[in-house]
């Protein structure tokens, strides 16, 4: 496992809130692509990251894993789960890891969170590396409304908790059609949760609705050392 400083300062906590205003966990995610991401479009913070080659990629899950388990008191006495985003060539290194998979299982609060795009998600796939990520910890779907999402993958594939990309929710807040998707998506999983929440307003559009979580910048999020500060 790689060296990282309890002190790391390129990392940021952001919070995912419950319905009632508790804590259900935090996505942890690069400071650089946090602040890209609010002040830009893509798909959020992870699409700060397409540039990366794949050893890169792999490296900074590495840096991620390592931070996680470095406070994994927090997360064990607070009952916090911690979402890490993963894209496919991630999700095939784990499978070939015995080592990291070993780390993942020992430290069973870390949620590894499929992106969109993960090729294997698309229809007539075979879906090999999913399920056999899928035998070593729940697994959560990012994104949900881009790229190869669909209600068909959640019926047939099981994930923990299922994230509505925010562009998707900003584009049908409000609607009617929006909270029958939320039902819909309710029997497959453990919980859905929104991404994009900025404002009241947003909040109000979710009132009533059969949601687990919420995240966006409506909440700060925490450096390393606030997260210390805050909760240890």
């Amino acid at each position: 496992m790689r060296t990282v400083k309890r002190s790391d300062s390129s990392y940021l906590f952001e919070p995912i809130v419950t319905v009632s205003g508790g804590i259900l966990g935090f996505e942890l995610v690069k400071k650089s692509a946090h602040q890209a991401a609010n002040k830009q479009h893509p798909h959020d913070a992870g699409s700060q990251t397409f540039h990366l080659s794949a050893e890169e990629r792999i490296k900074n899950f590495f840096d991620a894993v390592t931070l996680a388990c470095i406070n994994a008191d927090i997360f064990t006495h607070n009952n916090f789960l911690l979402s890490i985003r993963i894209d496919y060539e991630i999700a095939s290194h784990i499978v070939n890891n015995a080592a990291m998979r070993n780390v993942l299982q020992q430290h069973n609060y870390i949620r590894l969170t499929l992106d969109a795009f993960f090729p294997e998600f698309s229809a007539e796939q075979d879906r090999p590396v999913l399920h056999a990520l899928s035998e070593h910890g729940p697994l959560w779907l990012d994104h949900f409304g881009e790229g190869n999402t669909s209600l068909t993958l959640v019926m047939n594939e099981k994930f923990e908790h299922i994230k509505i990309s925010q562009h998707f929710f900003w584009q049908h807040q409000g609607t009617l059609s929006f909270r029958q998707i939320i039902e819909h998506l309710q029997p497959y999983s453990q919980g859905v949760i929104i991404g994009g929440i900025e404002s009241a307003r947003h909040l109000e559009y979710l009132k009533g609705s059969q949601i687990q979580g919420m995240q966006g910048i409506l909440w700060s999020a925490y450096s390393q050392e606030e997260f210390i500060q805050s909760f240890f």
